[in-house]
Parts: structure tokens; C-alpha cells; sequence
């Protein structure tokens, strides 16, 4: 009998292991149990939950919406309104400069004129027209306008 002699302990422990996981499988496939272990990533993450927004207002808010079509060559044309001319840089300051591919655009922020509500923030372009001047260049610290009364440079605050 040769196979006697090639029987090795290490092949008697690796037989008990394998008999030892094919019980186990059976018993989790085929026992009904419940799972060995669930963690806490067993349950996943919590979704927050937002409202339907449809329930917040009545379908009668919308019947202008649902009266006239958007598209109707009847709806009037939106009103042209005449922009403001400032004229002047005072309570503007620069917020920041930017460069995307060959456009550079510059963030511009302040009082409104007359000094009354929110400040505004707008966005200025090389070459537009913007409150009676016209934007020259961009450069990393400063924009450079010309206007009725020549060249004025607006730099970040100090």
C-alpha cells in the first residue's frame, strides 16, 4: 500500500479544513440561519429624504403657466429697459480675475448707485461696456478702464 506512505500530516490537516468549510457552507446555504456577522456597513447609508415640491403650492399657482403657452407668438416681448450710466468706479471694488483659455474676466463688486440696497456683483469681459466705460485689459491685480474722463485702473483692496 504506497499511498500510506505519501499520507503526510500536512495533507491529513489541509483534508480537515477543506471537510471543516464545505460543513460550514452548507450550514449558511442550506441551515436557514441568519448571517454570521453584519456590520454596520450591512445597512448602507442613510438618504435624506426632501419634499416633494408639488405638494408645497396649489396646482392654481401655476395657471398662467398652464393658460398660455411659453412658445405663443402672442406672449408680449420683454420690456427693454435703459441702462444705467455710472460714470464712476467709487464704492467698486475689484474681487477677483480670472482666465479661461483667451477670455479674461474680471468679478466686480459694490454699492449700487445712489448707495441704496444689496451690493451687486457682475462680471466684465475685455472689450465690453460696462457703466460708461470700457474694459481695456485684465491683468492679475487690476482692471484698466476708459471712460469720459480717461484711463482709471481698479485694483484689489488693500
Amino acid at each position: 500500500m504506497s499511498w500510506r506512505r505519501e499520507l503526510k500530516p500536512v495533507n491529513i490537516l489541509l483534508l480537515a479544513g477543506i471537510a471543516f468549510l464545505l460543513v460550514a457552507i452548507i450550514r449558511i446555504w442550506w441551515g436557514g440561519g441568519d448571517m454570521p456577522f453584519q456590520g454596520p456597513a450591512a445597512k448602507g447609508p442613510e438618504m435624506p429624504t426632501a419634499p416633494i415640491l408639488r405638494d408645497q403650492q396649489p396646482l392654481s399657482a401655476f395657471k398662467t403657466v398652464a393658460a398660455k403657452s411659453l412658445f405663443s407668438k402672442t406672449r408680449s416681448e420683454p420690456t427693454v429697459g435703459v441702462a444705467k450710466v455710472q460714470d464712476s468706479l467709487e464704492g467698486r471694488q475689484l474681487l477677483g480675475t480670472m482666465v479661461i483659455g483667451a477670455t479674461k474676466a474680471a468679478i466686480i463688486g459694490g454699492k449700487p448707485p445712489g448707495g441704496r440696497g444689496a451690493a451687486e456683483v457682475e462680471a466684465v469681459y475685455v472689450g465690453e461696456e460696462w457703466n460708461g466705460f470700457k474694459v481695456l485689459e485684465i491683468s492679475n491685480d487690476s482692471v484698466t478702464f476708459h471712460g469720459k474722463d480717461g484711463q482709471k485702473t481698479l485694483k484689489f483692496p488693500e
